[in-house]
Parts: C-alpha cells; structure tokens; sequence
C-alpha cells in the first residue's frame, strides 16, 4: 500500500481505503466475520469487537499505509471509522486552514450494506416454572450464599497480609461449593507450575466463575477486573485487598495504560486471570475473545494457560439469579508459550487459547454459528 492510498484527489484521507484497513484487521482477529456487513458509523469496539489493543493496531496501519500519525487522544479514543476519519482529516489539514471541508469522502461499495448500529437485545427468554424441589435448594442456597460472602468479605479486608488474603478468599470460595453440594472437579493441576508466573484465561458464563477459579487454584492469583466494579464499594474494598487489577473496557485511552501496568506485573511473575470474553449474557455460547490477555503474554513473555470452566451457566448464568443443582468442572490445559511479541503472536495466542477451552467448557462456539459479530456485543 502506498501513501496515496487513504488520499483522494484532494489530498485528503479516503474513507474507503479506511474501511478496507479496518476490513483486513477484522479478517485477522475474528476470521469468520471478514465478509460482515458494518459501515463507517458500525461502532469499532461494542459491534465489531475490535478492543483497545486492535485499534492500537489499525492506527499503526493507518500511520504505515498514510503518513498520518494520530494523536493518540483522538485516534485510540475513536469509537466508530466516522469518528476516525474525522481525527485523521485534522491531522492531514493541520497548517492548512483554507482547505475546503467540501472533499470529505463518504463511504460507498465497500461496506456491503449497512450493520444496525443500535443496541442488540436478545429476546426475553420464556418463563421458566421452578419445581417444589428447585424453590427448597434455592431458598437453602442464597442463605449460604451471603453469609459465607459476608464471613469472607470481613476474613478478607481485615486479613493484614496478602498471602493470608488468598487463602481465606480460597476457603470461602470452597466452602461455597461444599456447603450447597455442588460437585467440584479440577483437571490439569499438574500444567500449572508454582514458581513461574502465567497469565491465565477462562470462559466466563456466570458471576460465580470468580469464585470458581479462586477454589481451582493452588497459586495466588490477581484478577482482571472490568472498571465498573471500582464504582461500586464493597465490591472495590474487597477485590482491591484481593490484588484484582481494575481496567476500562470502552476507554482506549485508559485501557492502553492498564495494559502496560498488568504487562509489568506480568514481567515480575505474577499470575494474572483474565476473562477475555469480557463479559456474559443469557445466551450460552463461547464469545470471541478480546486480546488484552494476550497482548499481556507475548510482551511478558509469559505462558498463556486455558481453563476451561463447565457447568456454571447451569447453576447460575447470565443474569438469572435462581441458582440450581449442578455439577462444576475445570479443565486446566498446557501452557501455550508467546512466539514473539507483536500483533501475530498475540492472535496466535489467543487462537490456540481459545480453541482448548472451546473443546472442555461444553459451550456452543458463537463465532462458528454467527455471521454478525454486533450479536450480543456489550
């Protein structure tokens, strides 16, 4: 590609040539989708699935195929290609207050139709008649729930050492599944090796996967955590004493700096969990996963481990607060090493990451079975 290609014959960037970069990127971080339908207001991060780190990639593309180097407040901060050409456009007229606004291009053959830019609601699931039997384990349920949470919430804040911290976090989350008679398998404790550091990744399919991975684990973990939590006070006093490491999904600018943070903690062994799907819905299935995990491994160099978790959604999924009987089992597959510490060995990560935990966590695989990726995207 030349540096005439995002130019048109006012010397201005092309739309079209920027939506085929952003064409070719999608093709690499989510195969499947290299021929879906999306248009310049298509929303890069919530519809497209493109994260901070991918759009941290498109801007070094822009830059390497243009010549326009994008201020990293405008161009990262970017939420749709409209909103990306706009940043570009100033870049390219900066010095040039007379050029003529007139030339701004709009996009045309390239997009394929037009992607639905508005939110996506899944449809109400029907109405679900719990048996006698159900309403006697979830009334014992939820009492043993709060109790043994608030036990270990004040174990936890008080707790003067971290060391302490992760053990009485790892009793808590355990007594949970001993106490409301849930089956717990673990598989694979022998991949994890105590005296290196791992970035760890799982699927994530209800809020107890959390305390799942607290119980699997014989090592001391840190969690990532969506930065919404931090708003919320017990949540942020109790995950801030656990070591859990807070970062913005929908800030490029913010999510870039957390990035290097958790790489250094990286670099100094810690063992960091990720759940690269980001977050979960009602509706089963393996999502496709953002790269942060795995941007954190190829520049730490650190072994990526897949844990595969099966079983939560039936006990307890997406926003459906009635738990149930179940039976939990984790898979702990072998380390996957980085090869190199750029975009590809990220992907490459990421794709054999995901394919392990697709095999054990007994979850439709979302990205063979859609063809628009802006399904469920949050």
């Amino acid at each position: 590609m030349n540096e005439h290609t995002h130019s048109n014959a006012t010397g201005l960037p092309n739309m079209n040539s920027l939506l085929a970069l952003i064409r070719a990127l999608l093709g690499e971080v989510y195969p499947q989708w290299k021929h879906v339908e999306f248009s310049a207001d298509t929303r890069l991060e919530r519809e497209l699935g493109l994260d901070s780190m991918a759009r941290v990639e498109l801007c070094a593309r822009i830059e390497a195929s243009t010549g326009i180097h994008l201020d990293d407040s405008l161009a990262i901060s970017a939420t749709t290609a409209n909103e990306l050409m706009q940043a570009m456009l100033t870049q390219s007229i900066a010095g040039r207050p007379d050029e003529p606004s007139s030339g701004k291009p709009v996009a045309s053959e390239l997009l394929m139709g037009s992607l639905v830019t508005g939110e996506t609601t899944a449809a109400t699931p029907p109405h679900v008649r719990h048996t006698p039997g159900e309403w006697l384990y979830a009334i014992y349920a939820w009492p043993v729930f709060i109790v043994l949470a608030l036990l270990t919430w004040l174990a936890v804040v008080l707790a003067p050492f971290e060391n302490w911290r992760q053990r009485l976090a790892k009793t808590g989350a355990r007594m949970l599944f001993r106490c409301t008679f849930t089956p717990f398998e673990v598989c694979g404790q022998e991949h994890v090796d105590p005296a290196t550091g791992h970035v760890l990744v799982a699927n994530h399919a209800s809020y107890l996967d959390g305390f799942i991975i607290t119980a699997a684990l014989n090592i001391p973990v840190h969690f990532i955590v969506k930065g919404e939590l931090s708003g919320v006070w017990p949540a942020r006093v109790l995950l801030l004493r656990f070591g859990v490491e807070f970062v913005e999904r929908f800030n490029a600018n913010r999510g870039t700096s957390d990035l290097k943070r958790i790489v250094e903690k990286s670099r100094n062994g810690q063992n960091i969990v990720f759940f690269p799907e980001g977050t979960f819905t009602a509706i089963a299935g393996l999502r496709p996963f953002r790269l942060g995990a795995f941007v954190t491994a190829a520049q730490s160099g650190s072994p990526v481990i897949p844990i595969a978790i099966n079983g939560a959604r039936e006990i307890q999924g997406g926003s459906d607060f009635f738990p149930r009987r179940g039976r939990i089992r984790i898979t702990i597959c072998p380390p996957v090493l980085p090869e190199g510490k750029g975009w590809a060995a990220a992907l490459k990560l990421r794709d054999a990451a995901r394919g392990e935990i697709n095999q054990f966590c007994g979850e439709v695989d979302l990205l063979e079975i859609s063809d628009n990726p802006a399904s469920g995207n949050e």
